[in-house]
């Protein structure tokens, strides 16, 4: 009786029992704290959003930043609430406070941009994310320039001079406008970006201080959009750009956007399971399409925000990957949505799975050193752990975690699904041990 009750009253009690008010009223109070730790700090504030690349633009800038000067950063975590603690935690001697700002639905991002106060704006592209929230790209460009206007006329705004959504936003400020783009009236034009794993992107950019050749860590082309957009910022704000290229030569790309995973003895992996809306397929297969080695598999999981439903994203994923990959593997429910033929099933060109335990055992078994494997999906799928399976002992195949973060920050991919409290306890206990005995 009683744990038929809790099990009913589960969903109530998330959102209004005392747990969750004790974590509103703390936001509230953040928030007003944030507002007076912004009116008081002398950073230079800056703001990042776009559809896509926003998060590696942010941690790009940061990098490049951090080569003159003391940088507070917020990356990977675009919410309000993570907002309000960046702001309350910036040291009152920083130089810059970066921040990524996104979308999840309609009015997320004015309240941002208005706590945030910043006085660069950066907007990288528009595309259709959050499509069940915006249902098209001048909804979407309608929020993303929200921080825009935010702007005041002393301010800077960085926009992609090859979106039209993006460039539409300068009529929303005063603000002086610097551009970035292929575009030949952009400030900073994008002259090539060279990409065939494992040669590594390279990028080269002409605008009013000379021509430059900017080596990156990134496997695909796509990403000269963050590196532009990081670059020509770092120059507007006073960097060298001898500096700014050194510092893009020296970043270390997040291990699962895009990064490469080499294993002992096995396969190569390039993991994207940050997100995989649907407007971001079509460049990471391009990424497998233009790599060198010989023999080449994508694994493809769910896919999110996606127009047209579910058959869609799936079908298009199989499409572009048919032409480059040996094999195509999909994850999740919707494989059958991808219409491979029967002559596809049968010679082995497509297979599918419904758990990622499924999909890791089977590539094991008929990997080869020399292949390059694509691993693309949403975060909550966790798809990174057919990768992590060759470097670690992952014993958490959850496929209903609930987690919004990687399984490397989480900790427990060694842990069994099921021992993840307890695992948690015992840790929390170690970590209080270890302060008492230091204190003591």
């Amino acid at each position: 009786m009683y744990k038929a009750l809790r099990n009913a009253t589960r969903s109530f009690r998330r959102k209004h029992g005392p747990r969750a008010l004790t974590i509103r009223l703390g936001n509230c109070l953040r928030l007003k704290l944030a507002q007076l730790r912004r009116s008081r700090s002398k950073a230079l504030h800056i703001g990042i959003t776009g559809s896509s690349a926003k998060s590696t633009t942010t941690a790009l800038l940061t990098h490049i930043l951090e080569g003159q000067g003391s940088v507070h950063a917020q990356v990977y975590e675009n919410t309000i609430p993570q907002l309000a603690r960046t702001l309350c935690s910036t040291p009152s001697l920083a130089d810059y406070a970066v921040a990524e700002v996104g979308a999840t639905i309609k009015g997320s991002i004015r309240p941002m941009a208005r706590l945030l106060r910043p006085e660069v704006a950066i907007v990288t592209k528009v595309g259709l994310e959050h499509y069940s929230a915006f249902r098209g790209k001048e909804a979407v460009a309608q929020e993303k320039g929200e921080l825009v206007s935010a702007l005041q006329p002393a301010g800077l705004a960085i926009l992609n001079a090859d979106d039209p959504h993006v460039m539409a936003m300068a009529k929303r400020t005063a603000a002086r406008i610097v551009t970035f783009g292929r575009s030949d009236t952009a400030d900073y034009r994008l002259d090539s970006a060279e990409a065939s794993f494992p040669r590594l992107l390279k990028v080269t950019v002409s605008c009013s201080e000379g021509s430059f050749e900017l080596q990156t860590a990134f496997v695909g082309e796509e990403f000269w959009i963050a590196t532009l957009a990081a670059f020509a910022t770092a120059v507007e704000l006073g960097v060298a750009p001898d500096l700014a290229i050194s510092r893009i030569a020296s970043f270390a790309v997040p291990w699962n956007r895009c990064g490469i995973l080499a294993t002992n003895g096995g396969p190569t992996f390039i993991v994207d399971t940050v997100k995989a809306p649907n407007d971001s397929i079509p460049a990471a297969i391009a990424i497998l399409s233009k790599s060198q080695p010989a023999n080449k598999r994508a694994v493809i999981g769910f896919i999110s925000d996606y127009t047209g439903g579910p058959r869609k994203g799936a079908a298009l994923a199989y499409d572009l990957a048919y032409q480059c990959a040996d094999q195509f593997i999909f994850v999740g429910e919707n494989g059958h949505r991808a219409r491979p033929s029967e002559e596809d099933r049968k010679n082995g060109k497509f297979i599918d799975f419904l758990l990622p335990k499924e999909a890791s055992d089977y590539v094991r078994a008929t990997s080869r050193p020399d292949e390059l494997i694509l691993l693309k999906g949403s975060q909550t799928q966790h798809l990174e752990r057919i990768a992590l399976s060759w470097t670690h002992d992952v014993q958490c195949w959850e496929t209903n975690c609930g987690k919004y973060i990687d399984c490397l920050q989480c900790g427990m991919v060694e842990v069994p699904y099921n021992e993840h409290r307890k695992a948690r306890k015992a840790r929390a206990r170690a970590l209080r041990d270890k302060g008492m005995s230091r204190s003591g």
